[in-house]
């Protein structure tokens, strides 16, 4: 009897217990949060220059618009889509979906899993070493191209890797997270987030480029020295990850190759080049040559003597996009083309290979919704004109505030409103046209308010809902969001205290 009066009570504690609400819940929430405050921020708006820019010192009061249910739910119907505020998420989710199949087919050839092994092999008694390089790569991509909501397509490369070396899927998502956005607080060359701040700002972006090669240097080792703190704890003591308890599905999820026989058939050969060759392509059409040097224009001047060479131009087609301003619509165009390639490399029939395509996008249809919902968010907010708002709110607290002082309080406004449009281009239009005005009006150099954009939106976008490299790759992972908060908010702390110190001492060198 005492036995059972003990099992009820246990099963009532286990009902009790609070679980966090999966990513969607979140998401929806926080549209749901947003279109409420609709009602109770005043609308507004700022005078714009003609390339739509704010313009510091016009705002003013606007006729509110009060978001309701319909427009909640159309949210992320329009995050997906696109409108004339908000960039649509439909290519994003589609190259999701598409590196899926990619991953489904090297599945299927077995040659990614083998030479998943090999490396895992070369490196089972160099952990640190293989962290420390693959984060590196990560803030490569991060300061060269802000790469962001591709951080998937990573942490579904490194995941078997890390969990054969005996760590969780925590690490592999600190790895990319992490990774990429500490590349993104420094920018050195990014166009999409230093280009196009210093532009609205009026600096070229080479101003502060060396402190930003310094920032580069000093939060890649930062990073890899957290990261490697926490795996090293979790291979001491694996009990002690978020994600201990579905380890054997993880595992099985995603898998290395288990057999002893670890060479490689000509076939796989050629299937694993194709596939290294993809993200050699993505890289290539990624970089914004002509951005880091003016004289860089072959791939242009290529794509130009394709359109004027008759015969070419009508086998290769009239719209080639030169590399250095390729976007995801092209990184979904390479990656249908590799999978078919590697399909007919392994020489399976048209009916294998369009399975294959099917089944691989199904099994990232739900990372895949992620994204427009993140959309969502902003779509609600420029609807309800409430960004202006929150914008103005801040320009007020800063515009008396001596330089050490200033910095701080501007690098934490800039957060928290980047906490809500993690993207580059869109934080650079809305406030940096104000933010530069502000620095000069408080006798800081206007590189430094870019730097503390970039700096704050780094930082974001390793914690915020509204991060699509984060809610894809926790989704991924099946990872709930108050667990990575727990895991990745000491870190990001971490993180901020040395941006503020950085910052403090180049306002007072």
């Amino acid at each position: 009897m005492a036995e059972q009066v003990e099992a009820k009570t246990e099963k009532k504690k286990e009902k009790k217990k609070f679980q966090m609400p999966n990513t969607y819940v979140i998401l929806f929430v926080i549209i749901g949060i947003i279109a409420l405050l609709t009602w109770f921020v005043p609308g507004g708006a700022y005078d714009l220059t003609e390339e739509g820019d704010a313009i510091a010192g016009t705002y003013h009061v606007v006729e509110s618009n009060p978001q309701g249910l319909w427009d909640i739910f159309m949210a992320p119907v329009t995050g997906m889509l696109g409108s004339d505020t908000v960039d649509g998420a439909i290519a994003i989710s589609l190259t999701i979906l598409l590196f899926g199949s990619l991953l489904e087919m090297m599945d299927k050839t077995c040659a990614l899993k083998i030479a998943i092994k090999r490396i895992t092999n070369a490196n089972k008694n160099n952990m640190n070493v293989l962290i420390a390089i693959l984060v590196i790569i990560m803030s490569f991509f991060g300061t060269l191209e802000g790469a962001y909501e591709e951080g998937i397509v990573y942490f579904l490369m490194f995941v078997p890797v890390i969990l054969a070396l005996g760590l969780d899927t925590v690490t592999a998502i600190l790895i990319v997270v992490l990774g990429t956005q500490v590349g993104c607080i420094s920018s050195i060359v990014n166009p999409f987030a230093t280009g196009i701040a210093s532009g609205i700002a009026g600096i070229s972006p080479g101003e502060g480029m060396l402190e930003r090669i310094i920032m580069f240097v000093l939060f890649d080792a930062l990073a890899i020295l957290l990261i490697c703190r926490y795996a090293n704890r979790v291979k001491k003591n694996p009990e002690k990850s978020v994600q201990f308890f579905r380890r054997e599905q993880d595992l099985l999820e995603f898998p290395a190759a288990d057999d002893e026989d670890l060479s490689l058939t000509g076939r796989q050969k050629g299937a694993l080049a194709l596939f290294i060759l993809t993200f050699v392509f993505m890289i290539i059409g990624l970089t914004p040559w002509t951005s880091l040097n003016p004289d860089w224009t072959f791939f242009d001047d290529f794509v130009a003597w394709v359109a004027a060479t008759p015969i070419i131009r009508n086998i290769l087609g009239t719209d080639m996009t030169a590399f250095g301003n390729w976007y995801f619509p092209e990184l979904s165009m390479i990656t249908l083309i590799m999978v078919i390639l590697i399909g007919v490399v392994m020489r399976y029939n048209a009916d294998e290979i369009i399975d294959t395509i099917l089944k691989g996008a199904a099994g990232l249809v739900s990372t895949a919704f992620v994204v427009p919902l993140a959309r969502g968010i902003q779509v609600v907010m420029d609807n309800g004109q409430i960004t202006p708002s929150i914008l103005h709110a801040c320009e007020g607290a800063l515009a008396s505030l001596p330089p050490v002082a200033f910095v701080i309080v501007a690098l934490v406004c800039y957060f928290l409103i980047a906490c809500l449009i993690p993207s580059s281009t869109g934080l650079a239009a809305a406030t940096m046209g104000i933010m530069g005005t502000l620095a000069t009006f408080a006798n800081v150099d206007v590189h430094i308010m870019v730097i503390i954009y970039l700096m704050a939106l780094g930082l974001a976008k390793m914690i915020t809902p509204c991060s699509i490299v984060v809610m894809t790759c926790t989704s991924a992972a099946h990872m709930s969001y108050g667990d990575w908060v727990k895991q990745v908010a000491p870190m990001v702390g971490i993180l901020f205290l040395v941006c503020c110190v950085f910052l403090s001492v180049l306002v007072l060198i």
